[in-house]
């Protein structure tokens, strides 16, 4: 049996038609202003058949033969163009895997003294998703072992806006323990630039709109994971993809953006990782690229078809993400060599064991790799041959990923202090600044601002 839900989640949003379908997922659709019939106490419940309507603050103008085509009405969406995706920050590390077009960015700032601070926002549950950014808001999620909240800010004012709860979805599991570093919420969300997407430890999805609305969520399994599912989102077109490595199950699947049913999904059996999808187009085909212990998999976006795999990550916790540029695959672990694969030969080119990434990612750029390490180091490569240029140390790891904007290279490393180089082959430190937290989160770089979330408060940093 289906049944259908209406809610509608504040006085200035229509109401949302959800179906809950036999396989536990949940969709709504927008009901185009149209107004549920019954209202007692600010609640409707209205029973036909086997569908039930349920909406709340409802419209007191509701009309009784407005349910009619209520369920079959869905609004026609879009996804932003490649052009809106390059303006904005749309998932963990931007839209074009650390290179933020931004300019203007300061280069001292302060959060405990507050110089250079535009604002800082305490976010009430905690997390170690990173922001993302689209169209002057922020988008973030927090979590406790009993609530899972989505957050949207105002990049301006750094108020707020809305703040949605990620409950009762079927499947969802009630008992789960992670580990510290991770925490309930440490998948950092994406978006298509029309809905956003959010994930968190226990196996919950939801998709939004912009404005909050929600549009459908489901489970995707209880998770078994020492410290909790933690790879983040990352859309592509109309696709939204999964990796979801874990103890009992794992795939990697795309879905539609729309309505969360999946396109296809190939199983997996690697245990658990805590990366993300990759998407590189190689030759006339893309490839979605993925990273496990011990083995590096791509599959083809179309059809979810294995490719080709290479074993390189043998005892590494895998949780940074591959990078691919000029017909090579960059990965990384926290135990495991930084190799590079020659996609055409499926050979490693070259590896090193030293100053390698195991949470961050790796930033590439006009022939450089640079790689911040768990435990401080922080260097730079030749791309083609692993020649180390330089290599520095500092007391604090990297778990944020460097990011390269207004011509230089930011490393954020987990006592809160940004570390800023010029970009090239001999390392030149150009300056230093705090952020006055601890932070393990990948800032957004959009216009001429940081957007950093801290152990408690995200912060806007700009001029």
């Amino acid at each position: 049996m289906d049944m259908e839900i209406c809610l509608n989640v504040s006085p200035h949003t229509h109401p949302a038609v959800a179906k809950v379908d036999r396989s536990g997922s949940t969709h709504f659709g927008n009901t185009h202003g149209r107004r549920t019939a019954l209202v007692a106490a600010g609640t409707l419940v209205l029973t036909l058949g086997f569908s039930t309507h349920v909406g709340m603050a409802a419209d007191p103008e509701a009309s009784d033969d407005s349910t009619a085509e209520l369920a079959g009405n869905w609004e026609e969406r879009r996804v932003a163009s490649e052009a809106d995706r390059l303006k904005n920050w749309p998932n963990l590390l931007g839209p074009a895997a650390g290179v933020s077009p931004a300019k203007g960015l300061l280069m001292n700032w302060n959060g405990e003294t507050g110089e250079g601070i535009k604002w800082k926002t305490r976010i009430p549950l905690p997390g170690y998703s990173s922001p993302i950014y689209w169209d002057g808001k922020l988008y973030l999620t927090g979590a406790n072992a009993s609530t899972r909240v989505v957050y949207c800010i105002h990049s301006q004012s750094g108020e707020i806006i809305w703040e949605r709860q990620v409950k009762g979805i079927p499947g969802s599991p009630g008992d789960l323990r992670v580990g510290e570093d991770t925490g309930y919420a440490a998948s950092t969300m994406a978006t298509d630039g029309v809905r956003v997407f959010a994930s968190f430890a226990n196996g919950d999805l939801a998709a939004f709109d912009l404005e909050g609305s929600p549009i459908w969520s489901k489970n995707l399994g209880k998770p078994d994971n020492l410290y909790g599912h933690a790879s983040s989102l990352v859309t592509h077109g109309d696709n939204l993809l999964i990796q979801y490595d874990q103890e009992n199950l794992g795939y990697v699947a795309a879905l539609d953006v729309e309505t969360g049913e999946e396109r296809w999904r190939t199983e997996r059996d690697f245990g658990s990782s805590w990366s993300m999808p990759m998407v590189a187009t190689i030759g006339a085909r893309e490839e979605v690229i993925l990273a496990a212990e011990p083995t590096v998999v791509s599959y083809d976006l179309k059809s979810g078809k294995e490719l080709w795999r290479i074993d390189c990550l043998k005892y590494g916790e895998v949780t940074s993400v591959p990078v691919y540029a000029d017909g090579l695959v960059y990965v990384s672990a926290d135990s495991a060599n930084l190799s590079a694969i020659d996609v055409k030969t499926r050979k490693i080119v070259w590896e090193s064991g030293f100053s390698k990434p195991g949470v961050s990612t790796p930033l590439l750029h006009e022939g450089l790799l640079y790689c911040a390490a768990d435990d401080g180091a922080f260097a730079c490569y030749d791309a083609k041959t692993g020649e180390e240029f330089w290599a520095e140390f500092e007391d604090y790891g990297f778990y944020a990923s460097p990011i390269l904007a207004d011509g230089r290279v930011h490393l954020l490393d987990r006592g809160g202090t940004m570390h800023i180089l010029k970009p090239g082959r001999e390392l030149e430190i150009l300056g230093h600044s705090v952020l006055g937290e601890e932070s393990s989160c990948t800032p957004a770089v959009v216009g001429d601002s940081f957007y950093i979330r801290g152990l408690k408060h995200l912060f806007r940093i700009g001029p």
